[in-house]
Parts: C-alpha cells; sequence; structure tokens
C-alpha cells in the first residue's frame, strides 16, 4: 500500500509538470486568450518586435462598485521577449494606431499602448461623466497591470507625454508599487482649474522684441477680420469642418487668442517665421491656421476633446488663455475660456482635494521617475519640481518644445544611468539615433 501510494504521488507530480511545461509551451496567443476578460486579435508586429496583439480588455465602468456595469478598452501589446522589461505607455487620450514609443525603443522592452477611459474604443456604454477621474483611470491600468503580469513578468516603466505622462505620474500616486519606473515626457502638474502661472511664464519666452511681434500679429489678423473670416469659412468647407458648436468668427477668434500658447508650444521659437505687416491676407491667415489650426474648434475636435477637458475641469486643472494684448479687439468671444470646450450639459464642480494629494506625493514621495520638459514649452510652467534627496531626475531641455523626447537632452546620459540604475539592466544609448517613432497626434497637451 505504501508502495502504490509513493507510486501514484510520484505519478501526479509527473502530471503536474507535464501540465506545467505544456503551460510554457502554450502560444502567446493562446495564453493571452485564456487570461479572463481579454478579447485578443493578433496583428502585424512593428519592427523589431516578435508579436503584437489587439486586445480588448472588459473593465468596470466603476472600480468601487462592479454592479454599474462593464465597457471594453483596447490596447496594443507588442512583445519582444519575456525577459525584456515592459513599457506602459499611455497617451491620455485615444490610439487609433500602434507604434512604439521612445521608452520601448531605448530600453528594447515589451510595450502596453493604452486607450484612455471615455476616449474612443474606451467609452461605457452608458456614458456617466462622473467616472471619468484619475483614480478610475488610474485603476483602469491597475487592472491591466495584474491581467498582463504573468506573461509580462519583467519589471514595467510606465511612461507617456503630456496629459499621457500626467496619467503616467497619476497611476504612480494610485499604485506605486505598479512598476519600476516611470518617464514622464512634458507633464504639467496643475493644482487649480485655470492655474495663474502660465501667464507669467508666457511673458518670459523669447525676447521683448519677439513677444512684441507676436502680439501686433494677433491684432493685426483681428484688425483685419472680414477677409480673415472669408478665409476661415472657405478653409473649413476645403476640409470639411463643421461649426455647429462654435461658430466660424468664434473659432477664428479662439485661434488667434491661442497663437503665442501655441507658437511657444509646438513651434521652433522662430519669431522672424511670423509674417510682416506687409504680408497679404492669405499669409497671415496661413500663418495663424499652421500655428493655431481652426480645427481645434470645429464640432469633431469638440467631441472628441470633451473628455480632456471635463477632467481639466473637474480634477487635473488646465491653463487660461492670456489675451490682455488684444482683449479689446475680441468681439466674437470676449472673455474666452477653455471651459467652453468641456461637456455643455455637464456640471463642472473642480475638486482641488484630487491634486492636493496626487502633486504633494509627487513632490515629496515619488521616487525612480525621469521628468522630461521642453524649455519653451508654455506647459513647463506647470513643472513638478521634486523635492531635494529624492531619488528622481528633472531635465529642462533649453529651447526645447513640447515634443522633447529623450534623444533631444543634453542630459541624456544621466537619463540613461538613473534607468539602468532602477531597472538593473544595461542600456545601449545608441538605440535613440534610429527610433522611427511614430508620433502621437498633435494634441491640446
Amino acid at each position: 500500500m505504501r508502495r502504490s501510494r509513493i507510486l501514484f504521488l510520484i505519478l501526479v507530480s509527473l502530471g503536474l509538470l507535464v501540465s506545467c511545461d505544456r503551460h510554457e509551451d502554450l502560444a502567446l496567443l493562446e495564453r493571452l486568450q485564456r487570461i479572463p476578460g481579454l478579447a485578443v486579435t493578433e496583428i502585424a508586429p512593428l519592427a523589431g518586435f516578435a508579436q503584437a496583439f489587439q486586445v480588448d480588455l472588459t473593465q468596470d465602468i466603476d472600480h468601487a462598485a462592479p454592479s454599474r456595469g462593464t465597457f471594453q478598452q483596447r490596447l496594443y501589446l507588442s512583445f519582444r521577449d519575456e525577459d525584456a522589461p515592459t513599457v506602459f505607455y499611455t497617451t491620455g487620450y485615444g490610439v487609433s494606431r500602434n507604434y512604439e514609443s521612445e521608452p520601448a525603443a531605448l530600453l528594447q522592452a515589451n510595450q502596453v499602448l493604452l486607450v484612455h477611459r471615455y476616449f474612443p474604443d474606451a467609452v461605457p456604454s452608458a456614458t456617466d461623466w462622473t467616472f471619468l477621474t484619475t483614480a478610475q483611470a488610474a485603476a483602469d491600468q491597475h487592472r491591466v497591470r495584474e491581467k498582463l503580469a504573468g506573461v509580462l513578468p519583467g519589471k514595467w516603466v510606465s511612461s507617456g507625454a503630456s496629459k499621457g505622462g500626467m496619467t503616467a505620474l497619476y497611476y504612480r500616486f494610485y499604485h506605486p508599487g505598479d512598476v519600476a519606473a516611470t518617464i514622464a515626457y512634458v507633464a504639467p502638474i496643475m493644482e487649480q482649474a485655470d492655474d495663474p502661472r502660465f501667464a507669467s511664464f508666457l511673458g518670459s519666452l523669447g525676447t521683448t522684441a519677439c513677444r512684441e511681434r507676436i502680439r501686433r500679429f494677433q491684432r493685426q489678423v483681428l484688425g483685419r477680420r472680414t477677409a480673415m473670416l472669408a478665409l476661415a469659412h472657405s478653409h473649413a468647407l476645403d476640409r470639411g469642418y463643421a461649426f455647429t458648436v462654435f461658430s466660424v468668427a468664434e473659432a477664428f477668434e479662439y485661434a488667434v487668442s491661442e497663437y503665442p500658447f501655441a507658437f511657444w508650444q509646438y513651434g521652433s521659437g522662430d519669431c522672424g517665421a511670423i509674417p510682416a505687416e506687409s504680408a497679404s491676407d492669405q499669409e497671415l491667415f496661413d500663418h495663424l491656421v499652421a500655428v493655431s489650426p481652426l480645427s481645434f474648434y470645429a464640432d469633431a475636435d469638440y467631441r472628441h476633446y470633451r473628455p480632456l477637458f471635463y477632467q481639466a475641469y473637474t480634477e487635473i486643472g488646465y491653463c487660461p488663455y492670456v489675451v490682455d494684448g488684444i482683449r479689446d479687439l475680441l468681439l466674437a468671444v470676449p472673455e474666452p475660456s477653455y471651459r467652453a470646450f468641456a461637456p455643455r450639459d455637464v456640471e463642472l464642480v473642480f475638486r482641488p482635494e484630487v491634486m492636493a494629494a496626487v502633486a504633494p506625493w509627487l513632490r515629496n514621495q515619488g521616487e525612480r521617475i525621469v521628468y522630461v520638459y521642453g524649455g519653451n514649452d508654455p506647459w513647463t510652467a506647470a513643472a513638478l519640481d521634486p523635492a531635494p534627496g529624492l531619488d528622481v531626475l528633472q531635465v529642462v531641455q533649453p529651447g526645447a518644445n513640447h515634443g522633447v523626447k529623450i534623444r533631444d537632452l543634453d542630459q541624456q546620459g544621466a537619463v540613461i544611468a538613473a534607468l539602468e540604475r532602477w531597472l538593473e539592466i544595461d542600456i545601449d544609448e545608441s538605440r535613440l539615433a534610429g527610433v522611427a517613432e511614430a508620433e502621437e497626434e498633435r494634441h491640446r497637451f
């Protein structure tokens, strides 16, 4: 009897070993498909990756009360190797395609690219804006992290640019143990609905002569209102823009009001590129929409960006328009406000306690974070200044705009050294030179 029991236990053990071996031998697609709540489709991988998948994950609308229902949230998983680290990249918006982020290329990492809730491919079926919060979005990420831990067991790095960088930082606050490090590009941390730091920061960019040329350009196009509006109507018609939420006149004045911010946010800072006063109407208009697009105020963009502005005026804050130099010429929009771009049928109540918790934690406790900012980027007005002694690295690249990347930094070596230490890997910095990153779309921030 004893021998029989021993033989039985040996056979059971062998069976378990065989079972484990079979699990390890499963194709990655099948392993993903066996994870509850995932609908997985294999897609063509990007260059440098072995496999890629489009994944729709069942998420709770309210993570605190799952009975409220679920929605499908899309992500793209790009796989290199099970032993590689994983970059968890968020844009803070929708994601229209799979692409490789700079951190994934630099670290030769797997990548998870996630759509933010309430943007296309991640919209609850019965939209209730009250569930669009930083805590709920961070819980979405935490759920993704838990679901994929078994197939991506290496160290994870959260990252993103602009609103995506902010999203990565909020995730660190709510779930600090989920990742080994964070790379936050151009991520402002506002603690008020209309952060007052932006006016003085804009007033410090460039030379006095440059700032005056910007102001004169604004006044010039507003002074040629009749001609500019005619060109705006033609521009909208040619491109199929619909203006039913905002009129063309309102869109034109918003674009002019936005111009100084947009000039520095995505521009080269070359004030010599601003048309002279002798320029034709067409030259002035073409320059205006190249820098500050009218499309941002058309119906499609209004609908697309409503989640952003809901978040801005309930939790994460935003910047105010700075129009002191042109206020007397504004007729259609005498007091421009970004609140106009939030959902119209929803009460906006700002909850300062959210950022009053997040910002001090990041400033005084958040470690293993790289903050990358551009010296000419207006969003740097709200850069997070970590307390002395924290194991973090903040880099502000002089002259760089909102598109700054690690490959642009004078302190590139310091960033790589920090990541090597935090992730316990060797990084070949020459990988940055060959990054063929498909940049995110040009967002509001």
